[in-house]
């Protein structure tokens, strides 16, 4: 039978590298150990555990069941001892931090701006980057430590994060001043006629939720172009006839553009703020989380 005694912090802080990177090589990178090492401390784990830990399969090195099992408890056993070790408080004033945020869609504009002004306010010494991101991608960068949050709708965010809601948004259609539908009654059929460019959130699609609501309704629209950088709509609306259906804070006070309601019901989605397991008792991602999620909400009033 195994004891506690037996397994030292090393060895845990092995496994839970070896279960998010599952490649020695990598692991052992991350550990700044050598191969050999962290080949040894994997024998002495699967001798622990009376397990294989690791398979190799077609698609690479695999945990097993019993490895699998023990990826969530261990992510947050690490998080918890790596705060036992962080200083009980720190000063936002004097730290000297990256933070890095990925985001899906048009979030920059809605959470990333406020955010970075209110960062550069209460933290002058951090830095703070935004990438882009993709969704199959955004847990393993998480895990990993590559990002310390992300910012996706409801429907985008894995299941195996951590997350709290930042707003509620609703979906309008945007189009640029003067445009001459501005001066016709505003109808489903008058909506129906029109030209569209769509924001497409994996790229190349022609169709998204606004065609499945007409589609219930019997109804069908024509979309001309689709992108996958939200950030391009707005210009591309004040120098064409095109109308888009994007979320209500996709279009800023002075960006030029009019705005409609869309003349049939359409479900919103909730925006939210995602961590991992990792990083959810550390003081300073913690404190950073709050400072975004107060940037938002004071910035939705």
């Amino acid at each position: 039978m195994s004891h506690l005694n037996n397994l030292d912090l090393n060895l845990l802080k092995a496994l839970h590298a070896l279960l998010e990177e599952r490649n020695v090589t990598r692991a052992a990178a991350r550990l700044s150990l050598s191969q050999p090492a962290v080949s040894g401390m994997l024998a002495r784990l699967r001798q622990y555990f009376d397990d294989p830990i690791l398979v190799r399969t077609a698609q690479g090195m695999m945990p097993t069941n019993r490895a699998a099992a023990l990826a969530e408890p261990l992510a947050r056993i690490i998080g918890e001892i790596e705060t036992l070790v962080q200083p009980a408080e720190f000063v936002p004033a004097e730290l000297e931090a990256v933070f890095k945020i990925g985001t899906i869609d048009n979030s920059f504009h809605s959470v990333g701006i406020p955010f970075a002004a209110k960062l550069q306010t209460l933290a002058p010494n951090a830095r703070v980057a935004f990438f882009n991101l993709r969704r199959e991608e955004m847990e393993d960068k998480l895990a990993k430590g590559e990002l310390d949050a992300a910012i996706a709708a409801h429907v985008a965010a894995p299941d195996r994060l951590r997350y709290k809601k930042l707003y509620h948004e609703n979906f309008i259609c945007a189009l640029r001043e003067g445009h001459p539908v501005l001066q016709q009654e505003w109808t489903l059929d008058t909506f129906c006629r029109q030209t569209f460019v769509l924001g497409s959130f994996y790229g190349g699609s022609f169709t998204g939720a606004t065609d499945r609501e007409l589609a219930k309704l019997g109804k069908s629209r024509r979309v001309a172009l689709s992108v996958q950088n939200f950030a391009l709509i707005p210009d591309l609306l004040r120098q064409s006839d095109l109308l888009a259906v994007v979320p209500s804070r996709l279009v800023q006070h002075g960006d030029r553009l009019a705005t409609l309601p869309l003349p049939f019901a359409s479900p919103g989605y909730d925006k939210l703020l995602l961590w991992h397991e990792r990083s959810h008792f550390d003081v300073v991602q913690q404190w950073m989380r709050g400072v975004l999620e107060g940037a938002v909400q004071r910035g939705a009033t």
